[in-house]
C-alpha cells in the first residue's frame, strides 16, 4: 500500500522545510530554524489535530516538495551567495505560501511533522489518513 512512503515522505518534507538537504545543500543555512520552531510549537498535542489538518499536511507536504525540487536547481546554478540567499528567502515565501494555502498554518505544519516523528497516535492517524488520499 501507499500509505508508508506518503507518510515517510511528508515526514522527510517536513523535517526538510526551511531546511537543506545534505545532497543538494539547499537552504541549508536555516538548519535550526525547524527545531526552534518546532519547540515553540508544544502546545499542539494529537488530540488538538482533526483528520482535516492531517490532510492537509500531507497535501502542503507534496507542494513543498514540487518548490523545493524547483529551487534546488536554481540554487545549485546561483554564481554568489547573495543570489544564493535571495533563492532561499524566496523558497521559503514560497513554501510557506503553499503550506497556508493547503488549510494550515506553518506552525501547526511543523508541529504535525514533529509530533508524527515522536506521537505514535499521529503516526497512525497520518498513516490512516495517507491510505484514503
Amino acid at each position: 500500500m501507499h500509505n508508508k512512503p506518503s507518510l515517510h515522505l511528508a515526514l522527510a518534507l517536513t523535517a526538510g522545510l526551511f531546511l537543506g538537504t545534505a545532497s543538494t545543500g539547499v537552504l541549508a543555512q536555516q538548519d535550526d530554524i525547524y527545531e526552534s520552531e518546532v519547540a515553540r510549537s508544544a502546545d499542539i498535542s494529537g488530540s488538538d489535530l482533526s483528520d482535516a489538518d492531517l490532510e492537509a499536511f500531507l497535501h502542503a507536504a507534496g507542494q513543498v516538495q514540487s518548490i523545493r525540487a524547483s529551487y534546488a536547481e536554481m540554487m545549485r546554478e546561483a554564481e554568489d551567495a547573495e543570489e544564493r540567499a535571495d533563492l532561499r528567502d524566496n523558497a521559503v515565501a514560497d513554501m510557506t505560501t503553499a503550506i497556508q494555502f493547503s488549510g494550515i498554518d506553518v506552525e501547526t505544519y511543523r508541529a504535525i511533522g514533529y509530533l508524527a516523528q515522536n506521537d505514535d497516535e499521529v503516526e497512525e492517524r497520518l498513516d490512516r489518513v495517507a491510505a484514503n488520499l
